[in-house]
């Protein structure tokens, strides 16, 4: 006679039962594979992140001293002005190439900017398109600060530059540099230079 092998009396579990304990029935797990469950986004983190950001802008904007620090190519002119230096975005002219604020934005060679940076390529025009850009993403950066804030005026958007341009620059291309900031709606210039000795 053949052995047989013991028989439990504990309960036989139903193929559900299994199934559910591993993830779930089949058509349940179907289900959530194939399935997109709905995602909430809170807005408070991130209104609070824009109000810090804009916070830190203002004071940044409103509270800096005025620092002007031509590159060492640079030879500005001497003066006997007395005007205090105002805050103001800084465009800086010398031999090799043009700045706004510190940022290289084309190159200057033998007096003139290259066809490549003009307005449809074109060496003749008054046109400098990444420094228009570069001017007009300040200014709209300025205006949606002075939207904000209408009361101070101190933050409101004059069009003003400070021109930090090497004495040796060709008038053409300093002609150039405002042409093509006037058409950023920055009119108002100011120049940087260097005080003469016994001027107050």
């Amino acid at each position: 006679m053949k052995d047989q092998a013991p028989v439990s009396d504990a309960p036989v579990e139903s193929n559900d039962k299994v199934a559910s304990r591993f993830g779930g029935t089949k058509k349940k797990a179907k289900k959530k594979r194939g399935g997109y469950e709905p995602v909430s986004l809170n807005m408070l983190p991130m209104m609070a992140l824009f109000t810090v950001i804009l916070c830190y802008l203002l004071k940044d904007y409103s509270s800096d001293p005025v620092q002007i620090a031509p590159s060492p190519d640079t030879r500005l002119p001497h003066s006997t002005s007395k005007l205090a230096p105002q805050k103001a975005i800084q465009v800086a002219i010398s031999q090799r190439v043009i700045l706004v604020d510190n940022v290289k934005v084309a190159e200057v060679r033998n007096g003139r900017v290259s066809a490549e940076y003009k307005k449809d390529n074109n060496r003749a025009s008054m046109y400098i398109v990444p420094l228009y850009e570069a001017l007009r993403k300040k200014a709209d950066r300025d205006k949606l600060i002075a939207r904000y804030n209408k009361k101070k005026r101190e933050l409101q958007f004059k069009g003003l530059l400070t021109i930090i341009a090497d004495k040796r620059v060709p008038f053409r291309l300093l002609t150039e540099v405002l042409y093509t900031a006037g058409q950023a709606e920055y009119g108002q210039y100011k120049f940087a230079v260097i005080k003469k000795e016994g001027a107050s």
